[in-house]
């Protein structure tokens, strides 16, 4: 055990830092944006993420996921998942531009968007398979500096042509040159070379796990889309951009961390899948560690929202209350991290019965609120739906864990968890007293 935590430590530590970096350099961009575009423009630019991001998430199918888990893997198998995904990542990209006149149409897109942003597909498809083989191996270092390179890429292009006008464009412009030096990163890291070879044999193997992780991975995605789009279609984009923009500055963050902290734990886990010992171990350790790390993070966040309308101009006032209010949730994004534990430890079952979960209390709460009270605040409300959806299917996922690894206790999380609330609740006292 002691072998696997200190792997888990160093590729936490390694990771974390470069993501760290990565993340500062995405949240300057994130705060320097609204000084060239609008709510209006930082609105389209949800859209445009959103229409990049959902089909992402279908077009590898679980495989590369797969190739992490399975023990025994071939070159052969490699190409034959590469084979698979670059084939789905084309047709998706052609429907996209295919139906780009009716998307463009539904959500009050300019012309051209949805055929730009299909172009980063393909780049996102190649890159799997090189993924895959540096989360399997551990090399958790390389895949920080992939993301590093390629948000510096995304910063430094979105920023630039911002600043020359082309508002919403920018943003799609960026998006595939983030993915296409992320491909290049990957595959010189790992030093594979893509060949052309489908044998179903191997992708039969991979599919039983594949296809769960598929199912999760797609409703995850489905969800951290699709608010956007059920926004756009009751709000103008406007009120989107105030939206999103919160979400940004307390969701983004909070999220990019998981995923990090995910590739981690998923890799490391599965190393020691059968030693349950060891996993309720580090269990434990990661968890009291996780809890007092959310209460900073509250305590700290919320009242520095309020900061917003003094930076920018009050057009953007109105991103204050719903960021406090994402930040009174940001626990239960937190507590994503721990998908990568749940299905190394065979709960990809369970992760797509709390992603159903999740998004069906999103979407009929949306639609609900927003046809009970047409005259409600439409961010606020879209922050409350969204934070009960996902504090509901997380803690569906720690029950889950905690059963699995037979953790019945709660007394050595009890001092941890007092403090937590202490830190939180005083965060989100002061900035409540602050708003009024």
């Amino acid at each position: 055990m002691a072998n696997i935590l200190k792997t888990i430590i160093h590729g936490l530590v390694t990771s974390m830092g470069l993501r760290v970096i990565s993340m500062g350099l995405r949240f300057v961009t994130i705060c320097l944006l609204p000084f060239w575009m609008s709510p209006w423009d930082i609105g389209l630019m949800a859209l445009i993420l959103a229409c990049v991001n959902l089909p992402v998430a279908l077009a590898d199918f679980g495989f590369g996921t797969s190739i992490i888990k399975e023990k025994q893997t071939s070159e052969r198998m490699y190409r034959s998942v590469f084979t698979f995904v670059m084939i789905s990542s084309a047709l998706i990209a052609a429907a996209i531009i295919i139906g780009s006149p009716w998307i463009e149409s539904a959500f009050a897109l300019p012309s051209g968007l949805a055929i730009l942003a299909a172009f980063a597909l393909p780049f996102n498809g190649a890159a799997i398979v090189p993924n895959a083989i540096l989360q399997k191996d551990l090399r958790f270092t390389n895949l920080a500096v992939r993301d590093l390179i390629g948000e510096v890429t995304f910063s430094g292009v979105s920023l630039v042509l911002a600043i020359q006008g082309y508002g919403a464009l920018s943003i799609a412009i960026a998006v595939v040159a983030q993915r296409l030096i992320r491909w290049t990163v990957a595959s010189v890291s790992v030093q594979w070379k893509p060949v052309l070879c489908l044998n179903r044999d191997d992708l039969r193997q991979l599919s039983h796990f594949s296809f769960f992780q598929f199912l999760s991975l797609s409703l995850a995605q489905i969800f951290n889309q699709i608010d956007k789009l059920l926004l756009a279609a009751f709000l103008s984009p406007a009120a989107l951009g105030i939206y999103s923009q919160a979400q940004q500055f307390t969701v983004y963050p909070v999220q990019s961390l998981s995923g990090t902290a995910n590739n981690v734990f998923f890799a490391s886990f599965s190393k020691v899948q059968d030693d349950l010992e060891t996993l309720r171990t580090l269990m434990t350790k990661i968890l009291k560690g996780l809890i007092l790390i959310c209460g900073v993070i509250v305590a700290f966040l919320a009242p520095a929202m309020h900061l917003i309308p003094l930076i920018y101009n009050e057009e953007w006032g109105n991103v204050v209350p719903v960021a406090i209010i994402l930040c009174a949730f940001l626990p239960a994004f937190c507590a994503f991290i721990f998908e990568g534990i749940m299905i190394a430890i065979g709960g990809e079952q369970r992760r797509v019965v709390s992603g159903v979960i999740k998004l069906v209390l999103l979407v009929a709460g949306t639609v609900g609120v927003f046809c009970m009270f047409p005259g409600i605040n439409g961010p606020c409300a879209m922050a409350v739906v969204f934070g009960c959806s996902t504090l509901i299917a997380a803690i569906n996922n720690l029950c889950f864990i905690l059963k699995r690894l037979e953790i019945r206790s709660v007394r050595p999380f009890a001092g941890a968890i007092a403090l937590a609330l202490v830190l939180a609740g005083a965060g989100m006292s002061l900035s409540i007293s602050l708003w009024y």
